[in-house]
């Protein structure tokens, strides 16, 4: 397969280098998936592609739009530095997680 690329400002990207960002009508970003692998095993070059695979029932895509969720493409270095899901999410941990990290403290108390 031919290698996908994406104007993105200025600048080609390769597809395989960026991602589609979930956002939220809050503004917090909600969920992300790759545009392309770098394999050719999958390609979603378009919002329509990224939304059908996020979410597969037209149903909840439709509502999701109607409710103000939107679909950004970045480039994977963009995304790093200012939504990194793993590290940035503003939502507070629910009980699990905290435990989790608790039992992880040398006294395995919390602090």
């Amino acid at each position: 397969m031919a290698e996908l690329h994406v104007r993105l400002g200025d600048t080609l990207h390769p597809l395989h280098d960026c991602c589609w960002v979930e956002w939220a009508p809050c503004g917090c970003a909600v969920s992300v998936v790759m545009a392309a692998m770098h394999d050719g095993t999958r390609a979603l070059p378009t919002e329509t592609d990224a939304r059908r695979h996020l979410e597969p029932n037209k149903r909840a895509r439709d509502k999701q739009i109607r409710e103000g969720y939107r679909l950004e493409l970045m480039t994977m270095d963009r995304y790093r530095a200012e939504v990194d899901l793993a590290v940035r999410c503003p939502h507070p941990k629910g009980p699990t997680s905290q435990q989790t990290l608790d039992a992880a403290l040398p006294s395995g108390r919390a602090q």
